[in-house]
Order: C-alpha cells, then structure tokens, then sequence
C-alpha cells in the first residue's frame, strides 16, 4: 500500500504548512492595533514558493481607518500598500501574488491608522516548487 501525505490541521499559527507541493499559513483572528501586528512569521526550506496573499476582517467596523500591510522578505521590505477603508474595498477584492525565493525569513503585519484593536485575518496559500 502505498504512503500518502495526510494533513492534520492544528489550528491558526503564524508559521508555514506544507502538504505535497501546496502551501497554507492562517493567522486565525489577531486584534490589529495601531502598531505592527506580525500575522505571519515563517522561513521557507530549499523550495521556492507562488503565493496568494489576502488580508480578511469585517469591512463595516473597520469604520473609515486606513489599513496597512507590509511583507518583508529576509528583512527587506517588499510591499507595503494601504488601504483607506472609508474609500477603498478593494484590500478584499484584489489578492498579492507573491514568489517566495529558497531559505528566506517572511513576514506579513496589518497595522491601522487609529481607533479601537480591529479583528482581522490573514491567509497565504500557493504551491511549492523544488527546481
């Protein structure tokens, strides 16, 4: 009989699951404040990584602050875009598509402009490449 690869999911974390050549890492609901607010904190192996990015919470009480969120990879900052929530959806609309390079450390914090902590997730989710 033949292995397979079975995945148990233990919950939200901010490190990265790898099964077979597919990628997830999920923050679970973090109370984003008006300083950083690390989701997602993990170092990829010998494989690179095509990712899908995408920020989750309530866009009703995010009320009218601008959401931030920045990525760093190997601690150079990459991205960072802000949302201005009274205006602009689109932080829900549009995913970042990210390629992840071999042996790098990556970070993902959302951050607020002010106000009360707000609930918020993050998802990244994408395949694992070996060449």
């Amino acid at each position: 009989m033949a292995n397979k690869n079975i995945a148990i999911f233990t919950g939200p974390q901010q490190g990265l699951n790898i099964i077979g050549n597919h990628c997830y890492a999920y923050s679970g609901t973090v109370a984003v404040t008006h300083l950083n607010t690390t989701m997602l904190d993990f170092t990829t192996g010998k494989e690179y990584l095509k990712v899908v990015i995408e920020p989750h919470g309530t866009f009703s009480q995010i009320g009218q602050n601008q959401i931030s969120m920045a990525v760093t990879i190997n601690n150079n900052t990459i991205l960072h875009t802000y949302w201005d929530a009274s205006l602009d959806s689109s932080m829900y609309d549009t995913p970042t598509l990210l390629l992840i390079p071999p042996l790098s450390a990556v970070t993902v914090i959302l951050a607020q402009a002010s106000g009360s902590d707000k609930n918020m997730q993050l998802t990244l989710t994408g395949r694992v490449y070996n060449d």
